[in-house]
């Protein structure tokens, strides 16, 4: 009997010791397949750095379908987790009607509608973010034109921690990077760049350089070079004008002082918008003056004109009938779709990207640069060139034997040391303090303006990656075909900024578990049945199993 009691009171002991050790030790396994419940190490060191409260509100409270219930339970085991890193992070889901009609027009906290069995449910898909006194909404659906609406909610939760992670910095006051335009030689009107613009500016701030437009220069001087240099990167979008010598030289010297640079130029004049009214065009050489500087990094980008068997559909009226006219869709190889080239973050999870008449990037060696093809044809393609005529009925291909020249790139990537294309020219002696080497340089070639260009539909700026020549005459407020523009944008500024590990996040991949409804009305009676009748079957097991040992024991 006392060996019983020692026995008793050690286990008691044990007991008491193993729940005080729980206080102060706690620990989770992530055993999921995709680690959804486990945080990058981007995000930990974000959240680390939080020094005081962050509140977090979801406006995912009420009512709710199927998606956003899914939507609103991830979101719940993310922030679950943020909280866990750091206890100065606290969330709740709040109704969006407690918040206030006023408050939510003021923020412009437009609800998305969703059909029901019901009527229509307005949602609204937002989090309102304080974090030192300041308060400031995020969306909490991911902002991707080609990703269909109805797709969206469950889109989103593979790119939560993304979203959050970017939006916590902006709010906690993280530093910044600058990015500009360079606008002298007439690239893109604001109009045609405001999707681009918009894209940006949530994460970076984006200003135009004016300089040699304001002092009527028209060209970079050396004097530029120190204004430039606040800016972490620069993009060049569809230049139609010539760059000069001492454009080049600076933005060279731009370069060799750390700057990144996207450059998205094409050396073929050829509008869509023309062969409309004219039925056909002159595919016209344009001479950028641009082959000397790119050549220095391993690019040429030849004068003609891509054709690709695989390209987007546009719309084209095909007869009439009673007074009618028809409209069908073709293939019109002039707008062609970019696809995944060489392995790159950058591209790694991206649907096709829009190019319009495209010109070929040809890659010249260059032992100190690494070029990465980004994006690419596809295998059937072609090539048109200059002073040749683009036609409307080119849509009906006729010589299929012509698509031959395989995949032909469209973007590539240039990384490594660069040298100066005037380390050993007399124009180094502009600059003072000239450079003729960096390390760890990048730049993005695109050999299409395009890409950076939303259109205007009615005078109003489509969003970026919308193709406005695949909506119907004949259903005007029907809804275009949208590619990932965008995505590979901000991708690729994403990676010249050396954000890579905010691009492994919006690229991340998680396995959402759907049930499928027809099965589970189907199912659900058998279903029940198991539930109510297993675990009674279970208890009366043990206890008959405990009934017996106690018989079997005590009997003698």
């Amino acid at each position: 009997m006392k060996k019983l009691n020692k026995k008793t009171l050690i286990t008691f002991i044990a007991l008491i010791a193993l729940f005080i050790i729980a206080q102060f030790v706690y620990t989770r396994i992530d055993m999921t397949k995709d680690k959804r419940f486990t945080l990058t190490s981007t995000t930990e060191k974000l959240v680390e750095n939080i020094k005081e409260p962050l509140k977090i509100e979801i406006l995912l409270g009420g009512d709710l379908t199927g998606d956003y219930r899914i939507l609103k339970n991830e979101i719940q085991f993310l922030l679950d987790e943020l909280r866990e890193k750091n206890s100065n992070i606290s969330y709740s889901f709040i109704d969006p009607v407690d918040l206030g009609q006023a408050e939510l027009e003021q923020n412009n906290l437009a609800p998305v509608p969703i059909k029901t069995d019901k009527g229509v449910l307005n949602v609204y898909p937002y989090a309102k973010l304080t974090y030192a006194g300041k308060s400031t909404y995020m969306e909490v659906l991911v902002n991707d034109p080609s990703t269909p609406f109805e797709d969206l909610a469950l889109a989103s939760t593979e790119k939560l921690e993304y979203l959050f992670a970017e939006k916590i910095q902006k709010a906690t006051n993280f530093e910044r990077k600058r990015i500009g335009f360079i606008v002298h030689h007439d690239e893109l009107p604001e109009a045609n760049i405001q999707g681009l613009g918009s894209a940006l500016s949530e994460k970076y701030d984006v200003e135009i350089y004016l300089n040699p437009i304001a002092n009527k220069s028209m060209t970079l001087q050396p004097s530029d070079l120190d204004s430039l240099k606040r800016f972490d990167a620069l993009i060049v979008a569809k230049p139609t004008l010539p760059f000069s010598d001492m454009d080049k030289l600076v933005l060279d010297q731009y370069i060799m002082n750390g700057g990144k640079m996207m450059m998205a130029v094409e050396t073929v004049d050829a509008e869509m918008d023309s062969i409309f009214r004219s039925g056909k065009i002159v595919a016209f050489p344009r001479d950028l003056k641009l082959n000397d500087f790119l050549f220095n990094y391993g690019v040429r980008i030849h004068p003609a004109v891509i054709k690709d068997m695989n390209g987007a559909q546009i719309v084209l009226a095909d007869g009439e009938t009673a007074g009618n006219t028809s409209y069908n869709y073709y293939n019109w190889p002039y707008f062609e779709l970019g696809i995944r080239g060489e392995e790159n973050p950058i591209t790694s999870s991206i649907d096709p990207v829009l190019f319009q008449f495209a010109n070929p990037i040809e890659l010249l060696k260059n032992p100190n640069i690494k070029q990465t093809v980004l994006l690419s044809t596809s295998e059937q393609t072609s090539m048109k060139p200059v002073l040749n005529y683009i036609q409307l009925n080119e849509v009906e291909i006729e010589n299929l034997e012509e698509y031959n020249m395989g995949k032909i790139p469209m973007a590539v990537l240039l990384e490594g040391n660069f040298n100066s294309a005037y380390a050993s020219r007399y124009e180094r002696k502009e600059f003072p303090q000239f450079k003729a080497k960096t390390t760890n340089g990048k730049m993005i070639v695109i050999s299409d303006g395009d890409v950076l260009k939303n259109a205007l539909w009615r005078g109003k700026p489509m969003q970026l990656g919308e193709n406005k020549f695949s909506v119907r005459p004949d259903n005007p407020d029907g809804k275009p075909k949208t590619y990932a523009n965008q995505t590979f944008v901000m991708n690729a500024m994403d990676y010249l900024l050396g954000d890579a590990d905010f691009l492994a996040l919006r690229n991340r991949k998680l396995e959402i578990p759907l049930l499928s409804e027809t099965t589970v009305i189907q199912e659900k009676s058998t279903w029940q049945m198991l539930n109510l009748i297993v675990p009674t079957l279970i208890i009366g097991l043990l206890a008959g199993l405990g009934f017996w040992i106690r018989k079997k024991r005590y009997s003698k």
